[in-house]
């Protein structure tokens, strides 16, 4: 008799097991997206994390989304995420951006510029277009969201002061569609 008392429990075990796994699976398959977005490290996280905050506020409005940042230690940390898929959304200059495009074969997309990025010259003749900042996604984004996006980006308007906010603390008068 107890030899079958233990196969049962071992039995109600093993089906608790698959329960528990089965939830899981479905709570993680139902889980809400998250758009996880970096920056070049040129400031401290914390900084990076206050200055970023009213703009992921309004892309997660626009988007309909939440947004998850993750502060890089490096240029090549942010790089080295984005092309292993674990970024979707980057603030990448113009020689990380090249590096980026070749080491995904070109799977990557530049969304936005600020306006005064458009004219900006590189000091290094071998690398244009060096100190041009843009907003980059990755290539396998889908393609509404990717627009979602990229509107969100091109509405903020200066006479709007929540938006005037925004791009103040991007040091930008306003974004435009990048080439």
């Amino acid at each position: 008799m107890p030899r079958n008392s233990n196969s049962l429990r071992i039995r109600y075990l093993l089906i608790s097991l698959a329960t528990v796994a089965a939830l899981a699976l479905m709570v993680s398959t139902y889980s809400e997206p998250v758009l996880r977005v970096s920056l070049m490290p040129d400031e401290s996280p914390s900084v990076q994390r206050r200055k970023l905050k009213p703009l992921t506020d309004h892309l997660e409005k626009r988007a309909g989304m939440k947004i998850e940042f993750r502060p890089m230690a490096s240029s090549d940390a942010l790089v080295e995420s984005f092309v292993k898929l674990e970024l979707d959304l980057v603030w990448i200059d113009g020689v990380n951006l090249a590096q980026a495009k070749s080491r995904s074969n070109e799977q990557i997309i530049p969304l936005v510029r600020r306006e005064t990025d458009e004219n900006s010259r590189s000091a290094f003749p071998t690398t244009p277009g060096h100190d041009v900042h843009t907003w980059t996604v990755r290539a396998d984004m889908d393609a509404d969201l990717r627009q979602k996006l990229a509107d969100a980006f091109l509405a903020l308007n200066r006479n709007n002061a929540k938006d005037r906010e925004i791009l103040d603390l991007q040091r930008a008068s306003r974004f435009i569609p990048a080439n």
